[in-house]
């Protein structure tokens, strides 16, 4: 995936100034999905350049103009056919499993905050995902207070399916890694973090498979 694809695709649902689209990003796909303003504004700049999406300038009264940008009829074509593509593989690269895999030299008390450190920032996480959540649910009702039409209702949930799925991963795995790094500052606390009782919850694991 690239940025240039995940902004033509938050610009196929409204038109948005770059800044607009820093605040879409920080606040829908950033936990799986980042990108800051710089890199937002040189890849429109690349996108016009491209005649994939245009701007209008806005007047405001008190701030400058405000460049809004759209997508054009190439740049729409360009993100379907990119969208029907199978994803391609990640490399993973997960710096606390590494630091894990040699936790053998770390002291008691390093391998205890190494944990506690990484899981503060899941929770963290996961009080983004709530707010998100929230911001969600209040859009909602008062979209579907407003609208005149039913149509319009499900053309709304319509669109707010894709980001539901992939706010439901966010969470799913989120709790899923929450609840992983619990069970390992626990069982470190409790001196069980050994190699036979790892193997046993591994066979425990991989025989329900």
């Amino acid at each position: 995936m690239s940025l240039k694809h995940a902004i033509l695709g938050f610009l196929s649902m409204r038109p948005l100034s770059g800044y607009d689209l820093k605040r879409y990003f920080d606040n829908s796909v950033r936990h799986f999905w980042s990108a800051d303003q710089a890199a937002i504004y040189r890849t429109l700049a690349e996108l016009e350049s491209a005649e994939l999406v245009e701007h209008e300038r806005v007047a405001q009264l008190t701030r400058p103009d405000r460049k809004l940008y759209h997508i054009t009829p190439a740049g729409s074509e360009l993100l379907d056919r990119w969208l029907a593509l199978p994803a391609p593989s990640v490399v993973r690269r997960e710096p606390l499993l590494l630091k894990l895999f040699f936790q053998s030299r770390l002291s008691e008390e390093d391998l205890s905050e190494l944990i506690k450190a990484e899981l503060g920032a899941v929770e963290e996480e996961l009080a983004v995902f709530r707010s998100i959540l929230s911001s969600i649910d209040h859009d909602r009702s008062q979209f579907h207070e407003q609208a005149e039409h039913d149509e319009a209702r499900e053309v709304y949930d319509g669109i707010l399916v894709g980001p539901l799925i992939t706010l439901t991963n966010g969470v799913q795995l989120g709790v899923a890694y929450r609840d992983w790094l619990r069970a390992l500052l626990r069982a470190h606390e409790s001196q069980e973090l050994t190699a036979a009782a790892l193997l046993a919850e591994l066979h425990r694991v991989t025989n329900s498979l």
